[in-house]
């Protein structure tokens, strides 16, 4: 309440205060004022206009500055100019733009050496940088006419450029000067892109002066270069045809744009619309090659127009001298002159070697090396060309055969050496050697063929798999025969009865790796032959239990025959049968049990007396 009642007197005393200079300072005007004001605000000279810039007891008002001053207000709002720029804004309007120093004193004051445009959003670059201020800040130049009428002002300018200059197309081309013009020079477009246009520019259009294409024509008065609404659909726009049309308008089909001398490579132009199809390596040579004016046409390209038919011999030279005629297909074609494939037209036979198989698909030059087709080459025997394989395998020089004795031209791994011929050598072919693969015997070392000293024995080729497991008696000098045979290495002629086990009955005809091999997985290594015992239980396993014992002799029941029992006599056991008992099964007396697993039939079961059986 105290400090209330303070400032309510204080703020009295204040107006009581103001209220006596006033009607003091018209009468000491001249004392109080600091000094004349500039000519741009001495409108405001006057005790009574103070209030317009200054507010009563405190420091000049940045709001009445902007209040006067609306256009700047309008940019700084907008964040626009050099008064929104970070060297400006927030600054006091009159730590700039002091007032009260005379008539004759500007308060714009801008030193031009050293003030940086870019503050104000446009940068001055190239030919701008040099120029005087007033050239561009020029009531001309300025299109507001509230701004225009301002006696001294740098606001107004329109950054295009046409604001300032001369339009110098006359609304032809875009408005936009720096699409395609620098700040560096206006004779020159370095911005602009004719790739960005409907017609880029390619070979050696990119090396022409604008002037050749865009000519320079009167317009209101003025000389004017022609950009816009040139014809560019084809080349006659521009150039003279030489052809007369005889072409066609299209230039591209057969020319390019790096030179109209040079004609372009490829299958453009239709060849065939003057009567000679281009094929092979015509296609891709230079026109000018044979459109050289060899019989001075009346026009270009008109060399052969004459000509009822064109020979080779008019631009090649004949190397076999007219020998095989003039006619070069024959043996050339139009990929080369050098012989790949003969045509199929040329006879090889009127040679004196017809061209056969393999021989039709080769190279001319792998026969014919000395350079002419023409010189004479031997040709008897397949080693006038080929390199003898077998390297004299087969006889000496004086009475090798000839390749073709064994080959022929379909081809070196194909052999019309046949079994016959094999039969009539040192190692005759039998059993299954008949049907064995050449490879399998002859082609085994560094994958090269031999045929001679590969050997004749079993064991030159086959391994010896008894090698330490059978007596070499039955097999002297590993003669593997003496047991096998060639139709097949499983049948076996080997005689058994020459040794202690006679083989009777299903002996014969089992195989011999039953008794003999091993039941494991490498039967191969637990081969049996010596000390093999005579007991049926070395090889077979006994069924009955154990009930005969060990030393039980499978033989008093059974045969070689089968394993069934019609050599067991019941009159032989302790219980002959009799009367009635002859016509009882065996199961209703033996009866069949399982023990350990096994199951077999109990024949020793101690059943003798009517008793045991019969209750």
């Amino acid at each position: 309440m105290y400090l209330s009642q303070i400032k309510k007197k204080y703020c009295l005393l204040k107006n009581w205060i103001f209220i006596i200079l006033f009607f003091f300072i018209g009468i000491c005007e001249a004392q109080i004022s600091p000094g004349k004001l500039s000519m741009a605000r001495s409108h405001l000279e006057g005790v009574g206009n103070c209030t317009q810039c200054h507010n009563l007891g405190e420091k000049i008002s940045e709001q009445k500055c902007l209040d006067c001053h609306k256009i700047l207000k309008a940019r700084i709002s907008s964040n626009k100019g050099y008064h929104s720029s970070i060297a400006v804004k927030n600054k006091e309007c009159i730590s700039c733009h002091s007032e009260h120093h005379g008539l004759k004193f500007e308060a714009v004051r801008i030193d031009k050496n050293t003030f940086d445009h870019k503050l104000t959003g446009y940068e001055l670059l190239g030919g701008h940088k040099g120029i005087d201020c007033r050239k561009c800040h020029s009531p001309d130049h300025i299109a507001d006419l509230n701004i225009r009428k301002l006696p001294t002002t740098y606001l107004g300018l329109d950054p295009k450029c046409i604001t300032c200059h001369e339009v110098y197309h006359q609304k032809n081309m875009s408005q936009n000067c720096a699409t395609c013009h620098d700040f560096g020079s206006w004779k020159s477009a370095n911005k602009f892109n004719h790739q960005k246009t409907g017609f880029p520019l390619l070979g050696a259009h990119q090396k022409l002066d604008c002037k050749n294409c865009h000519k320079t024509e009167t317009v209101a008065s003025k000389q004017l270069a022609i950009y816009k609404g040139l014809d560019y659909k084809n080349c006659g726009s521009c150039h003279q045809d030489p052809h007369r049309n005889s072409y066609g308008q299209n230039c591209k089909v057969c020319h390019s744009e790096d030179n109209f001398k040079q004609i372009k490579k490829g299958d453009g132009f239709n060849h065939s619309l003057v009567g000679y199809n281009l094929e092979g390596k015509h296609n891709t040579i230079n026109c000018n090659q044979c459109h050289d004016n060899r019989h001075q046409p009346s026009r270009k390209f008109y060399e052969f127009k004459n000509l009822e038919k064109i020979s080779c011999q008019e631009c090649h030279k004949d190397p076999h001298d007219g020998r095989f005629g003039l006619d070069c297909k024959q043996c050339h074609h139009q990929e080369s002159f050098t012989v790949k494939k003969l045509d199929k037209d040329f006879n090889h036979d009127v040679t004196g070697f017809p061209l056969e198989n393999k021989h039709q698909n080769l190279e001319c030059r792998l026969c014919h090396k000395s350079g002419k087709m023409t010189d004479p080459i031997l040709h008897d025997l397949c080693k006038n060309c080929h390199v003898d394989y077998h390297k004299g395998e087969f006889g000496n020089k004086a009475t090798d055969p000839d390749c073709k004795k064994c080959h022929s031209t379909k081809g070196f791994s194909e052999s019309s050496y046949l079994i016959s011929d094999h039969n009539l050598g040192k190692f005759p072919l039998k059993g299954a050697h008949e049907a064995t693969p050449c490879f399998a015997c002859h082609l085994k070392e560094n994958n090269q063929w031999k045929f001679k000293n590969i050997g004749q024995k079993c064991v030159d080729c086959h391994l010896d798999i008894h090698d330490g497991f059978l007596d070499k008696s039955f097999y002297p000098n590993q003669a593997c025969e003496n047991c096998h045979l060639e139709e097949s290495w499983s049948k076996v002629q080997f005689d058994h009865q020459k040794t202690e086990f006679k083989l009777e009955g299903k002996h014969l005809v089992i195989n011999c790796r039953s008794c003999h091999f091993g039941k494991d997985t490498e039967p191969i290594k637990n081969q049996i032959f010596k000390n093999l015992t005579k007991e049926c239980s070395a090889c077979h396993k006994e069924p009955h239990g154990g009930q005969f014992g060990e030393q039980a002799d499978c033989r008093n029941c059974h045969h070689n025959e089968s394993w069934d029992s019609k050599k067991f006599s019941h009159e032989k056991t302790k219980f002959p049968l009799e009367g009635k008992h002859l016509a009882v099964s065996c199961g209703q007396c033996h009866e069949t049990i399982l023990k350990d697993d096994v199951s077999f039939v109990v024949y020793k079961n101690g059943k003798l007396a009517c008793i045991d059986c019969h209750r």
